[in-house]
């Protein structure tokens, strides 16, 4: 006899859904690290600080989820590559400001236009998709990504900073 599954289908589907889109993106996103010298930690602060600069470290940390050993070795090479500025909050002298130099944002620029590149590739996938049906996701997405962060219980599972 069969037993019944009592699953919620649609709740696993999405998962899976969302778990084959990440894994395919991180792969882009190391390949394209790699292809530039990067780790992909260094690549993910990189494109993170690339359209909030200046951001305060506090804020990146927030933004990519990276342990802080992590990204202060992420924000290290890249002050040491010079594609980073790192500077004192005169404002608050305990506060790290982090901004992109002018060769980084040419390096920045550089990534996003290789043709091979992670941000290419993307653009070439979602130029399949209607743009109404693009802006649903998105909003879709926001929806489910909102909803899960009401029902999760603060300081269970990870990040709580979102």
């Amino acid at each position: 006899m069969e037993t019944e599954q009592k699953e919620p289908v649609r709740s696993t589907a999405m998962m899976q859904s969302f778990w084959n889109v990440q894994r395919h993106l991180v792969r882009a996103a190391h390949q394209t690290a790699q292809e530039n010298g990067l780790s992909l930690p260094q690549f993910h602060s990189l494109m993170t600080i690339a359209p909030r600069s200046p951001i305060t470290q506090k804020e990146l940390t927030a933004h990519t989820h990276l342990p802080k050993s992590t990204l202060s070795q992420s924000i290290e090479g890249l002050v040491q590559a010079e594609w980073v500025i790192r500077e004192t909050n005169p404002d608050n002298r305990r506060e790290v400001v982090l901004r992109l130099s002018d060769h980084g944002r040419q390096f920045v620029e550089t990534i996003k236009q290789q043709e091979a590149g992670m941000q290419q590739r993307l653009e070439q996938v979602l130029d399949q998709i209607d743009p109404a049906v693009f802006e649903q996701m998105l909003q879709t997405h926001a929806q489910i990504a909102e909803g899960l962060k009401e029902i999760l219980s603060p300081g269970n599972g990870g990040c709580t900073d979102d």
